[in-house]
């Protein structure tokens, strides 16, 4: 008899699934399942922005800190705008399979991978009030902060879907002691393939980040207004 399962998880949970599972590849022998071809799918899920004008330089350096920014051009400098973002990335899988004497043979049907962002923030310090000379370039500033992650995130989703059909291809049935095993099985082994490219993508987005966070790009911005 032929079973179905279910199984939608966070990436980053997945983590902690695949140390405490019994589930392995199969030997063909005794776990083979004809016909069962996965099928794959990538969503993309983009959020909102979220303007704030609420906060001091020190309030948004203590906040640039804890994301775990370094220091600015000087020993004096803190930031008068900031963008605040979390990508996102989970995957739901559905796996078929059979029972087997102490288990079951489970092998990957559909491996459904979500990606993009909740919210992005956008502060810009309280001193420059909207319709200000300042508080327009700090937020032109911040804007091409948001355009280049999502510019980024956009260039890489072809890349994104085209490994995860791959390696959902790539995929052996395993035994596992549950069908909720096996799932989670597949679910990290996911998650291990795909991890290498959405960190080259992130290490992308923070290099755009930096080239336009320069001390000329700062100078810049600031001589467009009078009265910093």
């Amino acid at each position: 008899m032929r079973l179905e399962k279910t199984l939608s998880i966070f990436a980053v949970l997945a983590a902690l699934t695949m140390d405490g599972l019994s589930a392995s590849p199969a030997r063909a022998a005794e776990c083979h399942l004809p016909g069962v071809q996965p099928t794959v799918r990538l969503n993309e899920s983009f959020g909102d922005i979220r303007y704030s004008n609420g906060y001091s330089g020190q309030q948004l350096a203590a906040k640039r800190r804890r994301a775990g920014a370094c220091g600015g051009p000087g020993a004096d400098w803190h930031p008068v705008g900031l963008m605040g973002r979390d990508l996102q990335w989970e995957f739901k899988v559905k796996v078929q399979g059979q029972r087997l004497s102490g288990g079951y043979c489970v092998g990957l049907a559909q491996a459904e991978m979500t990606i993009g962002y909740d919210r992005i923030r956008v502060y810009i310090d309280r001193r420059y009030r909207p319709g200000t000379c300042q508080y327009k370039v700090i937020l032109e500033h911040e804007n091409q902060h948001v355009r280049n992650f999502k510019d980024t995130l956009s260039s890489y989703l072809p890349v994104i879907r085209r490994q995860l059909a791959a390696e959902a291809a790539a995929l052996p049935p395993v035994t596992a002691r549950s069908m909720n095993t096996g799932a989670r099985y597949f679910v990290g082994a996911l998650r291990d393939r795909l991890t290498p490219l959405i960190d080259r993508m992130q290490a992308d987005m923070a290099e755009a980040d930096r080239r336009l966070d320069t001390p000329a790009s700062y100078r810049a911005t600031q001589a467009r207004c009078d009265g910093w």
